[in-house]
């Protein structure tokens, strides 16, 4: 039986909320592994606890919130406002 490598990434994605207007970062784990079909299956976990990939359904942590742009991984700043 062959024994799956499993690499853990933590990474910081970025968060504007439409709402309210503020920006927000959360800091997750992302657990790759190879899927035993050649491709890689990534895990999510946040304070321990597994979760759906950060662009799924995010919630701003002020205001609560459901309009929520995740931000290109690496940018920080907010969006320019149109």
């Amino acid at each position: 039986m062959r024994t799956r490598e499993i690499h853990v990434i933590t990474e910081r994605w970025y968060f504007y909320c439409l709402d309210c207007l503020q920006p927000y970062e959360t800091t997750y784990e992302a657990q790759h592994a190879d899927d035993g079909h050649g491709g890689d299956a990534v895990a999510w976990r946040r304070d321990g606890m597994a979760i759906q990939p950060p662009w799924i359904d995010p919630t701003c942590p002020g205001c609560r919130g459901l309009h929520v742009k995740v931000l290109p991984h690496g940018r920080s700043h907010v969006p320019r406002q149109r």
